[in-house]
């Protein structure tokens, strides 16, 4: 059976995958049905709305790097790039997605919850991959544009600076190469692009947020970053258009490419801490205090039954993946009963998991 959301933190934000099965065999042909059953609408919402984005990154990534290509816009082609890596991305999240909602297993006992974590991981390595290429390409015609300028302009002190720019720069095999004019109907792409990006960045966080699943935050802030870049992509354009000396286009695809990289790097330390086991924040622990005040009363019993919890001197907890792993150590009468104990251990449990529905796992050890 798939896990009640209220219950484990296989709903959290960076899981992308949900089915029943622990065989290989079995894993794949049910995935196959979940993925049809996404694109029919009755699937999980989050593989339902990866589906979407990855349907339109298809589109879009075709659209602007074959308008980039043809219309010689360097910031659109970086924008076509940061697009495809969204389409990489949006293949990781589904896989991942599905994956870590898998029920624990004989050689995963403790779940699949930090292959979420793989798959935020890959895709910050994608976006800083991305980064980089889009941004040598960006420098690469940035220089050519520089060296065209500087061959326009009369004998003079803007001319000498440009021509020791452009000759001293690191960027072999330049060669007769020119920088081309850029079409201004690439602005349209642009245009088009930041509409549908800021659209399923809006809804896919609505679900992450709702799921409390780390990937597909990391998704929906992959498409916010790219709605960035086609923004800068467009005014880059324009600005081109109505500067043509200025060599907006390809400064417009240098800062697309920081734009990605700046995500990249921070998705990357997020998924750090839970590749390394970091415990979990400060506030986090806090709220995990809170939710058990009402198990610390002054009487000796909470419900007639269930003994009371003396103090909490000690709680830790930490990720892995859209779950929350927390063990605690409590404080109660030495002359509780073994059946006192298991209920008041259920009874934490209970208290803990409806405070906080990411949380698959709690561990009580009693101190008298």
């Amino acid at each position: 059976h798939e896990h009640d959301p209220s219950h484990n933190a296989h709903t959290h934000s960076r899981t992308l995958f949900g089915h029943t099965h622990s065989h290989e065999e079995e894993g794949h042909a049910h995935d196959a049905e979940q993925i049809i059953a996404a694109l029919k609408g009755s699937g999980d919402r989050g593989s339902y709305i990866t589906l979407v984005g990855l349907f339109s990154n298809v589109a879009l990534t075709g659209v602007k790097g074959v308008a980039g290509w043809y219309m010689h816009s360097a910031s659109l082609v970086a924008d076509a790039g940061h697009s495809l890596s969204d389409l990489l991305g949006d293949f990781v999240t589904l896989f991942c997605w599905r994956l870590s909602r898998k029920p624990p297993s004989e050689k995963y006992p403790y779940g699949f919850a930090k292959f979420e974590t793989i798959g935020t991981t890959t895709i910050s390595i994608l976006l800083i991959g991305g980064a980089l290429g889009i941004g040598f390409h960006s420098y690469h015609l940035l220089i050519l544009a520089l060296s065209d300028t500087a061959s326009s302009l009369p004998p003079g002190h803007l001319h000498d600076f440009l021509h020791y720019i452009t000759s001293s720069a690191p960027l072999p095999q330049i060669g007769n190469e020119h920088a081309h004019s850029v079409d201004p109907n690439a602005a349209w792409f642009a245009a088009a692009s930041i509409v549908v990006k800021e659209w399923l960045y809006r809804v896919t966080k609505v679900v992450a947020d709702e799921e409390k699943s780390p990937v597909l935050l990391a998704n929906a802030y992959h498409h916010r970053s790219d709605a960035y870049s086609s923004l800068v992509a467009f005014f880059a354009i324009l600005g081109t258009w109505l500067f043509p000396k200025f060599p907006l286009d390809p400064i417009g695809g240098l800062l697309v490419s920081v734009v990605i990289l700046r995500q990249g790097f921070g998705l990357l330390a997020d998924a750090w801490g839970d590749l390394t086991d970091a415990g979990a924040s400060q506030r986090t622990r806090e709220g995990l205090y809170k939710a058990l005040d009402p198990l610390l009363q002054k009487s000796d019993v909470l419900d007639g039954q269930t003994p009371s919890l003396l103090s909490i001197p000690r709680i830790r907890a930490r990720h892995a993946g859209s779950v929350l792993f927390v063990d605690l150590t409590a404080e109660v009468p030495g002359s509780i009963t073994v059946h006192q104990a298991s209920a008041l251990e259920q009874k934490i449990e209970r208290t803990l998991k409806s405070a906080r529905k990411e949380i698959a796992e709690v561990r009580v050890s009693f101190k008298p």
